[in-house]
């Protein structure tokens, strides 16, 4: 009788805890196509969102049920519902786009002009922020790797500047390919000002080294956005972004960038070598209280063959995903330069692994290869 009604009091205690404890999942399609649309927001609170993954699927912790949640995406009408489930499948319209004709310059670069205008005003203004990182590698659809990392950071709107990490993970499969540093190239190619490394439109040169046209413009509430092509027109030896800005024709600012990255460095050491196929980029920005553009996320895929000699072997693929899950100037301490010296494979490896923290900390849900690729990983004999 005592040890019942001790567990009783227990119950007592715990009951309105897990109460309030809910993870809500689901997945969010295109109305038409009914394919899964990635890179979803999905909001609960400034404290409580996610984005689906490339699958449209997402994974999202709340206070309690029910609760309203946002969904948003720059090519989609947002919605608000109330969930009361912990499980959702949700549908998204997307937004009529409204063509526009080819013409170089002009209107474009008016805008592109401005929007650099408002940019550079604000180049050296930090924006402290909690983040999330993940990459994942493989080889010949072998996962070979896998480092996440929930850090601090100090970013500035043409790049990630500082971070402070503090949860980690690095799992390591047989690989003849080192991925340390790699981390760097997509805190750089965050931002979507210039910078030192790589080339982008919005730059004191632009009109210099780019041609712009407006590809087409459509509404978001009340507000008109432009997609503008930017394709550039001169020889150019270092790495540099060509594809689409999305702005605001009003305000100027910056929401997106999609596109590649032209001239991105790979280097090897002997027989070995890595002919890059691809290089896809997508960055997205929100807009803060003080109508300034920040980060929400920057998506950054590598496809390349690997070469001995010269020769072709097996296909390499490498997916890094960072995530700013909150903006609050109490994530300013301790926080240290990010160089292209930085190691954070090192970094990772000297942190406490937590098998168990990490399961239950997915972030941005897994999809089903990530899930089978951590599974292998964590049972490789050479997990560091």
């Amino acid at each position: 009788m005592k040890l019942k009604f001790c567990f009783n009091i227990i119950l007592f205690w715990l009951f309105p805890y897990l109460l309030l404890a809910q993870t809500i999942k689901g997945k969010i399609t295109d109305e038409l196509s009914n394919s899964g649309v990635a890179y979803v927001t999905v909001q609960a609170d400034a404290n409580h969102k996610t984005i689906s993954n490339e699958n449209g699927e997402f994974e999202l912790a709340v206070n309690s049920l029910p609760c309203d949640l946002t969904i948003s995406h720059i090519s989609y009408q947002p919605i608000k519902i109330k969930a009361n489930d912990t499980f959702l499948n949700l549908k998204l319209k997307a937004i009529v786009q409204n063509l526009e004709e080819v013409v170089v310059g002009n209107n474009a670069l008016s805008l592109m002009k401005s929007a650099y205008a408002k940019a550079v005003k604000s180049v050296d203004e930090s924006y402290y922020a909690k983040a999330f990182f993940r990459q994942i590698a493989y080889e010949a659809e072998r996962p070979t790797y896998l480092n996440e990392i929930f850090f601090n950071a100090d970013w500035k709107n043409y790049s990630l500047m500082k971070w402070l990490p503090t949860e980690s993970r690095y799992l390591k499969n047989d690989s003849h390919v080192s991925y340390s540093n790699l981390s760097f190239s997509v805190f750089t190619l965050s931002g979507y000002l210039s910078n030192s490394y790589y080339a982008k439109p919005l730059s004191s040169k632009l009109d210099s080294l780019y041609t712009f046209k407006i590809k087409s413009t459509y509404k978001s509430g009340d507000d008109e956005i432009a997609v503008i092509s930017c394709k550039l027109k001169v020889k150019y030896e270092k790495a540099y972004f060509e594809g689409d800005y999305y702005l605001n024709t009003d305000t100027y600012n910056i929401l997106k960038i999609d596109g590649t990255i032209k001239n991105f460095g790979l280097t090897s050491k002997g027989v070995l070598g890595a002919k890059l196929k691809e290089a896809n980029l997508i960055s997205q920005y929100s807009v803060n209280s003080n109508n300034k553009s920040i980060l929400d996320f920057s998506v950054l895929t590598l496809k390349s063959r690997m070469t001995v000699l010269g020769l072709g072997t097996k296909n390499l693929e490498l997916y890094s995903t960072l995530y700013v899950m909150d903006y609050d100037n109490a994530y300013n301490k301790d926080l240290k330069e990010i160089q292209n010296k930085t190691n954070d494979v090192k970094t990772t490896q000297n942190m406490v692994y937590n098998a168990d923290f990490w399961r239950s900390n997915p972030t941005i849900k897994r999809t089903a290869k990530e899930e089978e690729a951590i599974k292998i990983l964590e049972e490789a004999p050479t997990i560091k």
